[in-house]
């Protein structure tokens, strides 16, 4: 094994043997990276499509009542263009605390449940 320097770190060339193992884990990891991203993608759409059912329910709820944009915007510290962004955009990613907010605003509870997946 070969060693060379650079500043204060030392390198070692890998072996024939080490290199050709770190070489087939490296292939293992590029074929299973496809599969890791389309599951990751999928788990995020259910996510987003949870969220956009809250904000469903919140907007709903605000028409329901009667209530303004500025009146919610007054209630919760929110600005009305971010209440509009978030009712309306499809791309919207609140945080659980802006969804707190809207929802304690309408005297309704926002509840987050952890199961197990299936």
């Amino acid at each position: 094994m070969e060693k060379r320097t650079m500043g204060k770190r030392i390198y070692r060339e890998p072996t024939a043997e080490q290199a050709a193992k770190y070489r087939q884990i490296r292939e293992l990891i590029a074929a299973e990276i496809p599969e890791i991203k389309k599951e990751a993608m999928a788990l995020r759409q259910g996510r987003h499509a949870k969220i956009q059912e809250a904000v469903a329910i919140l907007k709903a709820e605000r028409e329901l009542r009667g209530l303004s944009l500025a009146d919610i915007s007054e209630r919760t510290g929110i600005s009305k263009s971010a209440i509009s962004k978030l009712e309306n955009n499809q791309d919207a990613n609140p945080t659980i605390n802006t969804l707190a907010k809207y929802a304690d605003a309408l005297r309704m509870v926002l509840s987050v449940t952890l199961t197990d997946r299936v």
